[in-house]
């Protein structure tokens, strides 16, 4: 399976479920980064994340890859990944939410692995609160991820995202570490329909993480709903 492949078959997918439905939203999400950093660990330097998202009232499903654009060959060998991945959530009152789904990650070159999750997130003054628990049913590891995040408004029509979470890996066997990290990104709204966002990112984690430094990275996305 290449990308290309990935993304025409769900996109069929996609298309048959789109003719059926009166209301649903597909978003489109282009973006680069200058580091893949996941769950505190580096993957990646300067990665292209293309993903597609499909949405029925309170079901979605989607695609998202990483593909470095460098390094890939030694010593680093950044390789391309490709996740699939489904959910429902579920209102809960008047300000929660409830989410069960599931991810599968494919790497041409490597192992695949599937990790199921649930999570809530509940809207406290205008900050969403979120607790998820994953569980990587391969590797044998349970994560466990904290995250807030919060649009403060700089100008009439204009916001700052700011984001944070932490989390803690728990590997079977072999041990835990906890990473955390914290975002700050600008969206500019092109029109109704699309949303250009700049941001700068910040991760790190304990001695335990596959890489136990800090790192600091920008991206530039454009997000296109149709």
């Amino acid at each position: 399976m290449n990308l290309k492949t990935a993304f025409l078959g769900l996109l069929a997918s996609v298309y048959g479920v789109c003719s059926q439905a009166e209301d649903y939203t597909l978003n489109l999400d282009l973006t680069f980064d200058t580091k893949y950093v996941f769950r505190g660990a580096q993957l990646a330097d300067n990665v292209f994340y293309p993903s597609i998202e499909f949405g029925k009232d309170d079901f979605y499903a989607g695609i998202w890859a990483a593909q470095p654009i460098e390094n890939r060959g030694a010593p680093e060998r950044w390789a391309d990944e490709i996740d699939f991945y489904l959910g429902q959530a579920w209102v809960i009152g008047e300000d929660t939410s409830f989410d069960v789904g599931a991810a599968y990650y494919y790497f041409p070159t490597g192992e695949n692995r599937l990790e199921p999750y649930v999570g809530i997130t509940r809207e406290i003054k205008s900050v969403a609160a979120s607790l998820y628990l994953y569980r990587d049913l391969e590797l044998d590891a349970t994560t466990s991820e904290g995250s807030a995040t919060y649009n403060l408004p700089i100008g009439p029509n204009s916001v700052v995202e700011l984001g944070a979470r932490i989390g803690l890996v728990d590997v079977d066997d072999l041990g835990k570490y906890l990473y955390y990290g914290a975002d700050v990104v600008f969206p500019f709204e092109l029109n109704e329909n699309a949303v250009l966002s700049i941001g700068a990112h910040y991760s790190d984690s304990d001695p335990g993480s596959p890489t136990p430094e800090a790192h600091f990275h920008g991206s530039t996305s454009i997000r296109i709903g149709f």
